[in-house]
């Protein structure tokens, strides 16, 4: 599709050049309106809004520029949308970006930081090669058996010094308040 010469025609009044653009774009278009209005109106709403994109093409065609058309056609079917929806009076949902419950507060912000802080220093207080299996296993991901060949140790010893270093962290922890975290 030849964007500039279609836009040419389309501001010379080529109802054939409307079509084409139409027939490449109407899914596109279709789809914005969609996902603005969609469950708050009916299909039809959503069409007409599509519809209303394209009429404003046909008015305003010659100040569309050449490789501009498909975000041209996308602002103006989005403010088309949201004007349809404001004009119903509906209470506009807040955004994710405006209010997010899931996000944690600056109480579990610090909470979760302190809690960081002290395991970090727990596990840096294991003896060597404690310390780097129990890295290896739980911020590494290997597998005992990877670890036991890499270290030329028995599995069974492996899995015993995770069992140790857990204990030890386990300890830590509740010293230092958080005994409900493991």
């Amino acid at each position: 599709m030849d964007e500039r010469r279609l836009l040419r025609r389309l501001s010379r009044g080529d109802c054939a050049a409307l079509e084409e653009i139409m027939d490449a774009y109407m899914p596109y278009v279709y789809t914005i309106a969609h996902n603005i209005l969609a469950p708050a109106l009916p299909r039809e709403d959503m069409e007409e809004v599509a519809s209303d994109a394209f009429t404003a093409l046909w008015e305003k065609g010659e100040a569309v520029r050449p490789g501009k058309l498909k975000a041209w056609l996308a602002t103006v079917t989005r403010n088309a949308a949201l004007s349809r929806l404001r004009s119903l009076h509906l209470p506009e949902p807040l955004d994710d970006e405006t209010m997010d419950l899931s996000a944690p507060g600056p109480e579990e912000e610090a909470v979760e930081k302190e809690l960081a802080e002290l395991t970090r220093r727990a596990v840096n207080a294991l003896p060597e090669p404690d310390r780097g299996i129990f890295i290896r296993h739980y911020y590494l991901y290997q597998k005992t058996g990877d670890i036991a060949a890499e270290l030329d140790l028995p599995a069974s010893t492996v899995r015993v010094k995770l069992l140790r270093g857990r204990d030890k962290l386990r300890t830590v922890l509740a010293e230092g308040g958080y005994s409900d975290e493991i």
